[in-house]
């Protein structure tokens, strides 16, 4: 048996993260190094003994050029990032972790054999001065509505110039809102995840944002997947760099329509509505469309839950293990 190669994910013990170490498991020869803040990764007690565990503050440099000297790493997933609403509450931490970190990352990988840097971006780095309804393509100007946004345009353009000065292989995905099981704290898109779970355990929700509100959506595991997807693509394929993906689209519902949808999965479901006017006008900017054209032509992208009825069936599913 040849011996497997090893893969850093940043923040790994998160719900994107702990995902995708868990696929990289199954699919991959491969063994998941994951590096993270978190003291007590709960979301990976099932696999720690398949895995090695890198505990530490991911924007420290010496501990990125340490674990690479170390493990050698072929790929590294970059999912580290401070959410939104943290974001826009202390800017200078998003700074340090989300632009610092990402920074630090790419000097580790570049000095340390320039593995595969495959980053978590977001469609939040756009929003400002779009059409209503207008469709994000490739070639949309990219002015985020909120800090959060502002950083990852900072990280997609660094890791541009990276593969383009250095040689670096970075390669970047635009997520929509993620949505999957194991809610933690609540978070500017985390109601596409909370109406779900909260309902599921008998709990009333109460959504901040209005009902016609249509974010894109992606369930958790086709995010993870999407991403490892990504990295197995020949380089002479990536043109983009850093790509939209659609999961939910046929067709793409309002947050009412959601609720709706729910109900009749879980006919005691008590959801109602209580609109923070801030994170409304935010995620307002951010409802638009994308056009995932080049992730379909460049790397054969096709999510598996495409529907938010699959979604939903999905997420119960899972909550039922």
């Amino acid at each position: 048996m040849s011996e497997k190669e090893n893969v850093i994910v940043t923040g790994g013990s998160g719900l994107l993260g702990a995902t995708m170490v868990k696929i990289l498991l199954e699919e991959e020869n491969v063994k998941p190094i994951v590096m993270d803040l978190n003291p007590d990764p709960k979301r990976l007690d099932d696999i720690r003994d398949q895995i090695e565990y890198v505990q530490g503050d991911v924007a420290d440099p010496e501990l990125l050029n340490a674990t690479f000297e170390k493990y050698k790493p072929t790929k590294v997933f970059h999912l580290v990032t401070i959410p939104g609403d943290v974001c826009q509450n202390n800017p200078m931490l998003a700074l340090k972790v989300n632009v610092d970190g990402f920074m630090h990352l790419l000097e580790a990988a570049r000095n340390n054999g320039m593995p595969k840097v495959l980053f978590s971006s977001s469609g939040t780095s756009y929003g400002e001065d779009l059409e209503p309804g207008e469709t994000l393509t490739d070639k949309t100007l990219q002015r985020p509505a909120s800090f959060y946004g502002v950083t990852k345009v900072f990280c997609e353009n660094a890791g541009r110039f990276y593969r383009k000065r250095f040689g670096l292989d970075y390669r970047g995905i635009h997520y929509p809102a993620i949505v999957g099981p194991g809610l933690r704290e609540a978070g500017v898109v985390t109601y596409t995840s909370a109406m779900i779970e909260k309902s599921a355990n008998g709990e009333p929700y109460t959504i901040p944002v209005s009902p016609d509100i249509s974010l894109s959506l992606i369930y958790v595991e086709d995010g993870a997947r999407a991403l490892i997807d990504l990295s197995k693509a020949p380089k002479e394929n990536i043109k983009t760099i850093n790509y939209f993906i659609n999961g939910v689209k046929n067709p793409l519902p309002n947050t009412g329509e959601m609720v709706e949808i729910v109900k009749a999965k879980i006919p005691e479901a008590q959801i109602t509505f209580d609109v923070n006017e801030e994170w409304d006008k935010l995620l307002e900017s951010a409802s638009h469309p994308v056009d995932d054209s080049s992730s379909v032509e460049e790397w054969n992208w096709k999510p598996r839950y495409d529907t938010w009825e699959k979604v939903v069936d999905a997420y119960l599913k899972a909550l039922r293990k």
